[in-house]
Order: structure tokens, then C-alpha cells, then sequence
């Protein structure tokens, strides 16, 4: 690129006046003033200079170059500022700033999208250092032997695509993996981990937060979030010392014999239609209904169906997955418990994956969570319910809602009239 030198220095000059002016308004504190100096153009340029980025995300160079053109230097500074914070969960970071990009991202091919990215948002280097750090703590440590991991997503954008990309490094590092053929919820790979005899599960999530997030949350052999001190030891003895160069994956759609025999899918009872299993499709474990027994065993009253079948008004119960990765297990689950009258809000594609979440205000600013404990989306599902079915509101009993990885739940109940004083 001719223009590299120049657009270059524009940069240096550009971030540096950001930060000045930032500082002396007191926008910024001291700390992140000297912080940001000694480590954004630093990032910006070694990214800008990395070869093996070439290989791993053909497109993003030319995202962070749209982004010097277009002199966007406080959200380069926040791109670039630090590596993604890393809480005892994982990790919950912006995928983008605007929306634009937002959108970009969620096309088809996105996850190589042409948006500005940085070590302090949620992109394909960035998951694939993590996912290429965590493989590196299990195969050199002696804890494990041939160790494996569970892979799951949500409803976020990209998810199916960060997972699959997750499981290529993965299997390049050795292990063997269970990769989820279709969104589900989180506390479904949280149990699929020890049942399998997992060493950790990875899970492609931001939660609730509104739809410019995505993340990457650890689970550990028990199923539960990883301990402090190791989950530190990983970030920084490998996920940091991990660079583009170390990263190999093995493309599952050219991957050999020997890799793709560690490669193990979870679903349901029978392979989904039009997936593409790589020549895998008889490794499918039923994790689903192995799940919802699990749940299942923890009725206080197990004899529920009967009660309800023989009940002359059984409980009337909705349901709002809020685009989310309950829709098919939460359903199922309340069925096959017993409760008959279980109606999916759908108004709004309420009930279909979308990690832009379309029943949400996503105008800047304003951007809300698809929280089911929020008032907010307690009111986005009884409109649509109310809308879907109409008259049959007052006749609710209990109106249930998850968010995008089920691992949430509210609930809406109503008031009797004269308790509600």
C-alpha cells in the first residue's frame, strides 16, 4: 500500500492529539493517559505489520486502515488500548462500535468482516490467541492427559463460526473435541463438560448485554468457572505470550483422518438437516435429552405430569426466548415436565436466533439488554404476547423469559387487583 507510510504517521500524529486533548479536558485519567501512550500505537502498528494476520483474517488490515482514514481515533484507542479484560467467567467485550459495523459483521463471512478490531474487542484473532492459549495451558501441563474440551454458542453474532474456528485451533493443539451442532443454552455445556469427562468448556456468549457484545467463557472440569489464580496463570503465562505466528488451525472441510477422529458433535437424536458434520454425523451424542433428564431429576414433586393431566385447569404458561438459545430447550423441557399449555412467543421473531435482537432499541446511546429481568424486556414480551394471542392475557398464569444463553431466567407474574397496593 503506497499511501502505508503516510496514513501511518497520520495515526501516530492523530492518537497522540486524541489522548492530549482528552487528558488536559480531564476526559482522561492519568493512569489510562500514560497507559494508552505506551500501548496503542504500539498495538495499531504491530497489527498493521503482522504477516501471519494475513493468513488468519485476510480483511482486517483493511478495516483498521478504513478506520485511520476515516480519523476515528477514540475507538482505535479503545481497540487497541489493552488485550481484552479477562474476569472469572471469560471474557465480555464490544465486537464493534457502530452499528454499521455491527451489521457488517453479521453478514455471511462476517467473522473475517471488514470492521476495525483490536486486542480490546471480540474478533477472530482474538478468540483464536485465547482458544490457541487455553489448548496450550492443558497439553502442557500435567494435570491432563489427552485432554479434550467441550465447545458451545449462542445466539450471538457469529457464534456457529467463532465455534468452529474455536475447534479448528483446538484440534491443531491436539485435543479432542465435542463441538454443539446448534445454539444452546450455557448450563447445557456447563453439564455436558464433567459428563463427558471434559478437562474445559468453551462457549461463544456475551450474556445479556445488548447485541454489539459477543464473548468467550471457561468453564472448568467441573463444569463451574475456572478458579482466580488458574484462570490468571492462563491469561498470563499463555493467552499473552500467544501470537498470530503460533496459530494453526486445521480447516475442518480439508482437516485429515487423524485430526478429524478427535472431533465429536452434541446435539439431539439425529444429525440436523443441511449441517455439514464433516463426515462425523455418527459421533452425535443426544446431549439434549441427556440435559433436560438431568433437570428433570430435580423436580420436588415428580409425580408434576399427572397432577397436571388430571388438573381441571392445568397451568397456562408463555414463554419468550428474547432471540435467544432457550427457545427449543426451555419449551421442551416445561412439556416434558408435564405442563401442557405452554405457548412460544414468536411476534417480532421473538422466538428465532438473532444476536442483533430486533425487539431491542439498538439506537446509539439507547441500547438495550435483552435482560429477562429488566422491566423493559418483561414489556417487550407481554406486548407480544398480548399481540400473538389476543384475549388470552388475563387468562396467563406465568409469562417465563431467558436471555440469549438461557443460564437467566425472569418471570412475570400478575398481581391479584386487590394485593396490588
Amino acid at each position: 500500500m503506497a499511501e502505508a507510510p503516510d496514513l501511518l504517521q497520520s495515526a501516530r500524529e492523530g492518537i497522540q492529539n486524541f489522548l492530549n486533548q482528552m487528558y488536559e479536558d480531564g476526559r482522561l485519567a492519568e493512569e489510562i493517559y500514560r497507559e494508552a501512550e505506551g500501548a496503542v500505537v504500539p498495538s495499531v502498528e504491530g497489527w498493521l505489520s503482522d504477516p501471519d494476520i494475513d493468513r488468519l483474517s485476510p480483511n482486517l488490515k483493511d478495516g483498521l486502515w478504513d478506520a485511520i482514514r476515516a480519523q476515528r481515533w477514540e475507538d482505535i484507542v479503545n481497540a487497541h488500548l489493552r488485550f481484552v479484560n479477562f474476569g472469572t467467567g471469560g471474557i465480555r467485550q464490544l465486537m464493534a462500535f457502530n452499528k454499521a459495523d455491527i451489521l457488517k459483521a453479521a453478514e455471511p463471512g462476517g467473522i473475517d468482516a471488514r470492521i476495525l478490531k483490536g486486542p480490546n474487542t471480540i474478533n477472530n484473532i482474538v478468540l483464536l490467541r485465547c482458544a490457541a492459549g487455553v489448548a496450550r495451558y492443558l497439553t502442557t501441563s500435567d494435570e491432563f492427559d489427552k485432554p479434550s474440551a467441550v465447545v458451545g454458542y449462542d445466539s450471538r453474532i457469529q457464534g456457529a463460526a467463532f465455534a468452529q474456528a474455536i475447534t479448528e485451533v483446538l484440534l491443531s493443539e491436539g485435543l479432542k473435541v465435542h463441538l454443539f451442532d446448534e445454539a444452546v443454552p450455557y448450563p447445557e455445556v456447563t453439564y455436558a463438560i464433567p459428563i463427558l469427562d471434559a478437562d474445559v468448556g468453551i462457549f461463544i456468549s456475551a450474556s445479556h448485554n445488548d447485541y454489539r457484545y459477543n464473548g468467550f467463557k471457561l468453564s472448568g472440569p467441573n463444569g463451574s468457572q475456572i478458579p482466580p489464580d488458574v484462570r490468571d496463570e492462563i491469561l498470563e503465562k499463555f493467552i499473552h505470550t500467544i501470537t498470530p505466528a503460533d496459530i494453526h488451525p486445521i480447516p475442518l472441510s480439508t482437516a485429515q483422518p487423524e485430526a478429524l477422529k478427535r472431533l465429536m458433535f452434541l446435539g439431539g437424536d439425529a444429525p440436523l438437516q443441511g449441517l455439514d458434520y464433516f463426515g462425523r454425523e455418527h459421533t452425535l451424542v443426544d446431549m439434549h435429552s441427556r440435559h433436560t433428564d438431568h433437570v428433570k431429576s430435580f423436580l420436588f414433586t415428580p409425580d408434576l405430569a399427572e397432577r397436571e393431566k388430571a388438573s381441571a385447569n392445568p397451568l397456562k404458561i408463555a414463554y419468550c426466548a428474547f432471540h435467544g438459545s432457550g427457545r427449543i430447550a426451555v419449551p421442551r423441557l416445561l412439556r416434558e415436565v408435564g405442563f401442557t399449555d405452554v405457548k412460544p412467543i414468536t411476534v417480532g421473531g421473538l422466538n428465532d436466533l438473532d444476536g442483533l435482537f430486533p425487539s431491542f432499541c439498538s439506537e446509539p446511546g439507547r441500547e438495550q439488554q435483552p435482560d429477562p429481568g429488566d422491566p423493559r424486556a418483561a414489556d417487550i414480551a407481554v406486548t407480544a404476547f398480548k399481540k400473538e394471542f389476543p384475549g388470552e392475557f388475563e387468562d396467563l398464569d406465568i409469562l417465563i423469559g431467558t436471555d440469549p444463553d438461557a443460564d437467566r431466567c425472569g418471570v412475570v407474574i400478575k398481581v391479584p387487583e386487590n394485593q396490588r397496593h
